[in-house]
Parts: structure tokens; C-alpha cells; sequence
């Protein structure tokens, strides 16, 4: 169980926590006053990836706009509608999305879900409800709960129970340790409608032999 961090007045005041690099300063003074951890900017490929370090913990939703590593302890929901990649090295109590990058857990996540655009990879324990992904999960540790995935992948080291869902391809090491209903999902068909066939018109062709029918038998009177 999670301790109560801070006092009442505190913890209203960090139900959400918006973490955007360039508002570093900003951003560090409002949250070591609350919470007391630290967070730190770092350069990457580029980019720039914010770490919230070991020993720190912090009560609220965080949304992100770029790369977040968490080595602390988070009760909340980590956000992003960039494509971030979210790194989970300590303890998250919460729900993990990011819309169109990966979703690694190397520490633990409890009680959450994991929503990723690309990829996702457990080789620490993930205890709470589904990881859906759109590309490929990976596990390589513990894992309770639903997973679904363009292609999952559970390793040697894997252990636990759940059910898996995939769509092109699943592979089991040999050594997992393992329960689990294994599903693959189908794709939606889309129904091709046939070009239309003119049909033949047998009423029009039987009017016509009747009018043909009709003028031999005037003509015979006739004669």
C-alpha cells in the first residue's frame, strides 16, 4: 500500500502534473515544494527525456510531451498524446498510454492498464488489467492480466497467468512458466460486392413471339 504523501492541501494541489521540457524550472520548483523529488531533463537522440529519480514519489496524474524514464515511486496516471516512450523502473499505481511510442517495465506496475501506439516490453512485473499494443509484446517476466498485440512474444523467464490475443504471430520460450487462454484475433473482412450482370428480359422476349404469333394467324385469315 501506498503512504500519504504530503499533507491534505498538498495533495489537491498535485492532482495533475503537467511535465513539458522547456518549463524545467518551473516545473521542478512546483513539484519539489509539494512532493519533495526531483526531476531532471536529459538529451536524447536529439530530444530530451524527463526522469523522475529513485527515492522520489509523487501522488497525481503526469502528462508528458516527451520521453519520461520514472525510477521513483508514481501513484497516478502517466499520459502522453505525443510518441512518447515511457520507462517504468520504479513502482506505478496507475494507467500508462502513450499514443504512438513504446512502454517498457522494468520496475512494477499495479492495478493499471497500458495503452501504446508501438510496442511493449515487460521484464519486470506487470499486476493489473490489459496492454493492448499495436505493434508487438514482449514478456520476459511477471505478468498478470490480458495482452493484445499485432505479435506477442513471451520468453524463457516468463511467469504468470492471463489471457493473450494476437493477430499474425505468438511465440513461447521453452522454460515460461505460464496460464493462459490463447486467442487470435481476425481482422474485419471487407465485403466485395460482384459487378452487376445484366439478366436477360424473358417477359419482353415472350411479348414479342406472341405478337409474331398473333400477325401469322391474321395473315392466314386473310389469305
Amino acid at each position: 500500500m501506498f503512504k500519504k504523501w504530503g499533507s491534505e492541501a498538498d495533495e489537491g494541489a498535485m492532482e495533475s502534473t503537467e511535465v513539458k521540457p522547456g518549463e524545467h524550472k518551473k516545473t521542478e520548483e512546483h513539484i519539489v515544494h509539494h512532493t519533495n523529488h526531483k526531476i531532471e531533463d536529459k538529451k536524447m537522440n536529439n530530444g530530451s527525456i524527463n526522469t523522475i529519480l529513485k527515492g522520489s514519489k509523487l501522488t497525481g496524474n503526469i502528462h508528458v510531451t516527451c520521453d519520461l524514464e520514472l525510477s521513483g515511486d508514481v501513484e497516478g496516471n502517466i499520459i502522453s498524446e505525443q510518441n512518447s516512450n515511457i520507462t517504468i523502473k520504479g513502482k506505478c499505481k496507475g494507467n500508462i498510454e502513450t499514443k504512438g511510442g513504446n512502454v517498457v517495465i522494468e520496475g512494477e506496475l499495479l492495478d493499471g492498464n497500458i495503452t501504446a501506439g508501438a510496442d511493449v516490453r515487460v521484464s519486470g512485473d506487470f499486476n493489473g488489467g490489459e496492454v493492448k499494443a499495436k505493434g508487438r509484446i514482449t514478456v520476459n517476466g511477471g505478468f498478470n492480466g490480458r495482452l493484445e498485440a499485432n505479435e506477442i512474444e513471451i520468453g524463457s523467464n516468463a511467469h504468470g497467468k492471463g489471457e493473450l490475443y494476437y493477430k499474425e504471430t505468438i511465440s513461447i520460450a521453452k522454460g515460461a512458466k505460464i496460464e493462459a487462454q490463447i486467442s487470435q484475433t481476425q481482422q474485419e473482412l471487407k465485403l466485395v460486392q460482384d459487378p452487376q450482370v445484366k439478366k436477360p428480359e424473358p417477359v419482353k422476349a415472350i411479348e414479342k413471339e406472341i405478337k409474331i404469333d398473333k400477325e401469322v394467324k391474321e395473315m392466314s385469315k386473310a389469305k
